[in-house]
């Protein structure tokens, strides 16, 4: 029988994953040689014709200035903003004035990655008895390679999971689950918080989708109530139960920087003010050992940008939350009756999709030109590659819902 489509098509995933290429690349690379390509695999904001959405306007504005400003060959910081800085991202987060002395502020200059990255180091020189990392099962593959560099452990849970265990620093996704979508409720979250409250332990919210997980509501919700709903529900409940938590933030999913990849944001909640000046001499020489002390023209223009024109940058992240609501209503509304229906419950939300997929499924999902992300027994959508024309995202839908189970 001769080869399809999707036969040749797998045979080249095969190839580029003995080459070392990762998942995500692969789905690019295939997509881009179909110029009949539909990509449901990229991890960025597509808008409903499958094009990337536009790079902040705003970021733009002051990364230009910025550019200007550096035509001579001197260090800059942004380091005078540093009080300015913490107080627009705890603004942006919607946490309430009354706790923000307790909080400071890092921004490694990888995104959101080296928040992530800083937080996990900042962590077990401040516990020395962490001897690794707790994540749910499903969660971000960077986690992995993240406890082996930094030599510890690494443990995986049930999702949803309270993870309760000695030794073992958890690493919460507060919102929706980078790879699957699915978000933890209110009531998870404060289990969470007063088990760490009882053993003694710090914790880690990974926050890559701030609001996203409340798109469903956008219509009849102002941006600013999505924002204080998702801060309750994620942050607030660690800050009642008195726990030392890190929030690692991302700007490029939010704030679509992608492309300039600026600074992460790290917000550490330190309720006793016994250990302000080990936080403070601790904090200077991460930031000093990753090389985030000289920051990236980006990293700066994004710090002026969230001090001077905050609101603009929420203007931003608000259209990409409607964006996002405008894709997950199509999928729910095509999806209703399949086994994808449950993946647009109240349970899920975000970026991201990931159902189990059949025997097969790639070979079947490329000979229609479809592209999203396998992994073992996974396939992987970008919601936001759905189209805008009906009949074509039902062709979709119908092919990616056949595959799943």
């Amino acid at each position: 029988m001769s080869a399809t489509f999707g036969d040749v098509v797998k045979q080249k995933v095969d190839d580029l994953a003995t080459q070392g290429k990762d998942a995500n690349q692969i789905a690019k690379i295939v997509c881009d040689q179909d110029p009949d390509g539909h990509n449901y695999g990229i991890g960025i904001v597509l808008d409903d014709q499958g094009q990337a959405w536009p790079t902040s306007h705003t970021m733009l504005t002051y990364l230009r200035s910025e550019l200007d400003g550096s035509l001579a060959g001197n260090y800059m910081s942004s380091a005078t903003l540093g009080a300015s800085l913490k107080e627009a991202v705890l603004r942006w987060q919607r946490v309430p004035e009354t706790h923000w002395d307790r909080f400071s502020l890092l921004t490694p200059s990888d995104a959101g990655t080296g928040a992530v990255m800083t937080s996990i180091e900042m962590a077990l020189l401040m516990y020395p008895d962490l001897k690794a990392i707790g994540v749910e099962k499903l969660s971000w593959p960077a986690y992995k390679a993240i406890a082996r560099t930094n030599r510890i452990g690494f443990e995986e849970y049930a999702i949803g999971s309270v993870v309760d265990q000695p030794a073992v620093f958890p690493v919460y996704q507060a919102g929706p689950m980078n790879t699957t979508g699915r978000v933890q409720p209110a009531e998870t979250m404060q289990e969470r918080a007063q088990a760490a409250a009882v053993s003694g332990t710090p914790v880690l919210l990974d926050r890559a989708y701030s609001g996203f997980e409340y798109a469903r509501v956008s219509d009849i919700h102002p941006y600013d109530q999505l924002m204080r709903m998702s801060y309750e529900a994620q942050i607030k409940p660690f800050i009642d139960a008195d726990v030392p938590f890190w929030v690692s933030l991302s700007p490029t999913k939010a704030f679509v920087t992608f492309a300039l990849r600026p600074c992460g944001m790290v917000l550490l909640y330190m309720p006793d003010t016994a250990r302000d000046d080990e936080v403070m001499l601790l904090a200077n020489a991460i930031m000093r050992a990753r090389g985030s002390s000289f920051e990236h023209p980006s990293t700066r223009a994004f710090a002026k940008a969230l001090v001077h024109d905050i609101a603009g940058l929420e203007q931003e992240h608000h259209a990409v939350i409607k964006r996002l609501a405008v894709a997950e209503r199509l999928w729910k509304r095509l999806a209703s009756g399949t086994p994808l229906a449950d993946q647009f419950s109240e349970d899920y939300a975000g970026l991201f999709r990931n159902p189990q997929a059949r025997e097969g499924a790639p070979t079947a999902i490329y000979d229609a030109h479809l592209y999203p992300v396998f992994t073992p027994g996974r396939c992987r959508l970008n919601v936001t590659g759905i189209p805008a024309d009906e009949e074509t995202a039902r062709r979709h839908v119908e092919v990616f819902a056949g595959q799943i189970y």
